[in-house]
């Protein structure tokens, strides 16, 4: 985790070692709410996250890279979750290398909570022969089943015969491998218990 700094900084050698050496990113000249960023995830946080926390948070309107298979090759994509009165996601599909978030076509999906909004953007996807290599379309994946604040950007795993838990959750947004994906038909039928 390392600060965001706001503001027009003077660029000097110091200030590009500073941040070749990862102490903190620029945010940009406007100032926003979330003052810290996970350097790994990109997860963007309003107060520095306690070391016991769990699980990030998404954040709204911060687009978030994830993995895709696009006719069986592997790429990446960007998913921004727009709102969520009715939950909104944005998708598009990095073509050339660099994502450039304009002028990149999108795929909207809405639901009425993320894992069905989720759930939408992987059938849109599925048209173009692209698959999202993320937890929430695993096909064991369903919409958390643990009670509890903050469970929205969390997938239930089914467990068939064992009521659920947090050990059988993860982020819907997490990288899933390849063979574990399926459709939200293979989904619905599954928890089913079809």
């Amino acid at each position: 985790m390392v600060p965001i700094l706001y503001g027009y900084p003077t660029y000097n050698e110091e200030l590009e070692q500073a941040l070749q050496a990862g102490l903190f990113i620029l945010g940009g000249c406007t100032p926003c709410p979330e003052r810290w960023v996970c350097l790994a995830c990109h997860t963007r946080y309003r107060e520095l996250p306690e070391p016991c926390w769990r699980w990030g948070k998404i954040i709204q309107g911060v687009p978030m890279e994830i993995g895709i298979l696009r006719d069986g090759e592997p790429a990446r994509a960007v998913v921004t979750v727009r709102r969520h009165e009715p939950w909104t996601l944005a998708f598009q599909i990095d073509e050339i290398g660099v994502i450039d978030y304009f002028d990149q076509p999108q795929i909207i999906a809405q639901g009425d909570d993320l894992f069905g909004a989720l759930q939408q953007l992987c059938r849109a996807a599925a048209r173009l022969k692209v698959l999202l290599l993320v937890n929430g379309a695993r096909r064991d994946a369903y919409r958390c089943q643990v009670d509890g604040p903050d469970t929205e950007h969390l997938v239930s795993f089914r467990q068939p015969g064992r009521p659920a838990s947090l050990a059988d959750t993860g982020a819907i947004f997490d990288p899933a491998d390849a063979s574990l994906i399926g459709t939200p038909d293979e989904q619905d039928r599954i928890h089913a218990g079809r």
